[in-house]
């Protein structure tokens, strides 16, 4: 028998045609469905659904030309983050060489992706406990060959960075485990910093680059992106608007107004290993800041320099330097104080980004004022206290280590000549007023001076008797506030005198010590506390309380009009006796005393 005859050449192209036009037809087809679910975002509805880890994928139109290749219009990304938090990018247009077979393993993986337009919004908000934990198997973003032109906006919280005109680099992410970024390169035009909607500083021209590799460590742990920075580099120039928009990062000041203070600033940020890396600079100077504080203005132009520094094996140090120069204080009437220089240095050993500097050593220098006459303060304190003669120099320094607590920082003001009258009594003698920098609040109508020390040496009392009595004394002020508005400080004061000559004065201003008080000529070493108010209508004391040798002391006293008023209750010894001070002079009350003091002040006596 014959075998059958084998198939003819033209049997086997026409087979061969018949399978490559269905398979041609079937990839059109394919091809065609892809370009419907594109531009019908049917693909972003079917897609959607599977991201388990809280991504959403959208776009507004969408083609695919060549196989592989996807074109998007108005593509935007997002994903929830934990405890409110969440991350957005919105792309104009976008070009991407696109895996599809990816999508089917919950992996979007690009061989290129240029991108035309884009803006990120990143708020990392607070997660809770419990609330790390993902749902399902994340998805994983394979970014390769990423370019991008015009970066719109970069918006994290409440900062925002715009000027970016090109990015390119590589990005590969496990939502919520790990996060690459490779080989990032990137250039700044002209753009802006903000905060809170306010410039802080307009951004000239810049480049970057950097890279970063962040692991989520364990269960409950966030992914730490600052550390994770292994290398890159920022340079940049900008021009501050003005210095008071970066107010709102000094605490001391949140209330103040400051103004003016243009300038420029220079930033060479280099990071090795999630550290500001030596090599790094900071360089900057405007004009004068002006500082109002009630009917004072404060005026210096200001000149910054930091910078990163390592020697020899020793840990790396970051320094930072603000220099006032000349520094004014100035009234309605012209100047009132000057000094040449004012100096604030902050050093410390450097830390991993977004975390606190250890070790951190402050120098605080105002190099000594020209000397300011202190009759200028008759017009804050009124009639009842005046000031004769004097004059008064500041001057800055700091103590020891504020970084390990240590430390304190002082402003001094201290007197030559001073003569001042209280009432009908003569003042006269050295006064140092010891601020605690650390302590000092400037707000809008305000200066708060806690931890305010007053130390009074060889201040001689003379009353109209013609005798002189002597003392030394220290107050501290652990709460003190001077309101500008309508000028008055009010304090909460204590401290100790060497002897009881303000109280006698005190007494005696009107009249002669009664005799029952001599006791009073010779007590020592007086522990005093109480509360003060002063300002034009005069001063006030009240919960006054005073102990020395053989005496006690409380009362209440006000001096108003050039005259003194007071109610005291004095033990002298065993003895208590009331004594009532008017112009007229000083009157006693020697029938159930502390009942009376009650009664006359509304303050229980223990």
């Amino acid at each position: 028998m014959r075998p059958p005859p084998a198939p003819s050449s033209s049997r086997t192209r026409t087979r061969w045609r018949r399978a490559l036009s269905w398979g041609l037809g079937a990839f059109l087809l394919l091809h065609a469905v892809v370009n419907v679910l594109l531009a019908t975002g049917l693909l972003a509805r079917v897609l959607n659904p599977l991201f388990a880890d809280r991504m959403q994928v959208g776009w507004s139109h969408g083609w695919s030309v060549v196989p592989g290749t996807v074109h998007v219009r108005e593509l935007t990304l997002t994903r929830q983050e934990p405890g409110d938090g969440h991350w957005r990018l919105d792309i104009d247009r976008a070009e991407v060489n696109l895996s599809l077979l990816g999508l089917l393993r919950r992996r979007f993986e690009t061989e290129s992706l240029d991108v035309q337009g884009l803006r990120v919004r990143i708020h990392p908000g607070k997660p809770r406990s419990g609330e790390l934990e993902l749902e399902g198997a994340p998805w994983k973003l394979m970014l390769h060959g990423v370019t991008v032109h015009d970066v719109h906006a970069l918006e994290v919280d409440e900062v925002r960075l715009t000027g970016i005109t090109e990015v390119t680099g590589e990005m590969e992410m496990e939502a919520g485990q790990r996060i690459s970024i490779r080989d990032v390169r990137l250039k700044l035009g002209r753009g802006a910093l903000t905060l809170q909607g306010e410039a802080m500083a307009h951004v000239e021209e810049g480049t970057g680059g950097f890279t970063l590799e962040a692991h989520r460590q364990g269960t409950g742990a966030q992914l730490d992106l600052l550390s994770g920075l292994t290398e890159g580099r920022l340079q940049l120039s900008a021009a501050l608007p003005s210095f008071g928009a970066m107010q709102r990062l000094l605490p001391r000041l949140a209330g103040a107004r400051l103004e003016g203070g243009a300038g420029r600033v220079e930033v060479d940020v280099r990071i090795q290993d999630g550290h500001l890396a030596p090599g790094s600079r900071l360089k900057g100077s405007g004009e004068a800041i002006t500082l109002p504080v009630g009917p004072l203005r404060l005026r210096a132009p200001w000149r910054l320099e930091g910078d990163v520094r390592a020697a020899g094996d020793e840990p790396a140090r970051v320094g930072l330097r603000l220099t006032l120069s000349p520094v004014r204080v100035e009234s309605r009437k012209g100047q009132l104080l000057e000094t040449s220089e004012a100096r604030i240095v902050l050093v410390s050993k450097t830390a991993r980004l977004g975390r606190e500097l250890p070790d951190m050593r402050m120098e605080l220098h105002a190099a000594r004022s020209n000397p300011l006459d202190l009759r200028v303060l008759n017009a804050w304190t009124g009639q009842g206290f005046q000031v004769e003669s004097g004059q008064a120099s500041l001057e800055g320094s700091t103590r020891g280590n504020p970084g390990e607590g240590r430390g304190t920082a002082h402003l001094e003001l201290s007197t030559e000549n001073l003569q001042s009258r209280w009432g009908g009594t003569l003042l006269r003698g050295r006064v140092l007023l010891d601020v605690d920098a650390r302590k000092l609040g400037v707000h809008r109508d305000t200066v708060k001076l806690d931890g305010t020390r007053l130390v009074l040496r060889d201040v001689s009392v003379r009353t109209g008797k013609d005798h002189e009595l002597a003392w030394n004394g220290t107050l501290a002020f652990p709460e003190a506030t001077l309101s500008l508005s309508s000028p008055r400080i009010t304090a909460r004061f204590s401290g100790s005198f060497s002897n009881a000559a303000p109280f006698i004065a005190l007494l005696t201003d009107q009249g002669s010590l009664p005799h029952v008080l001599s006791p009073l000529l010779t007590a020592r070493d007086l522990k005093v506390s109480g509360d003060v108010s002063m300002g034009e209508d005069g001063a006030k004391l009240t919960k006054l309380r005073a102990r020395g040798e053989g005496l006690e002391l409380h009362g209440q006293a006000d001096s108003a009009q050039g005259s003194t008023r007071a109610v005291l209750l004095v033990k002298v010894g065993t003895v208590p006796v009331g004594v009532e001070v008017t112009p007229e002079g000083a009157h006693l009350q020697v029938l159930e005393p502390q009942r009376w003091y009650e009664q006359r002040t509304g303050e229980p006596v223990n």
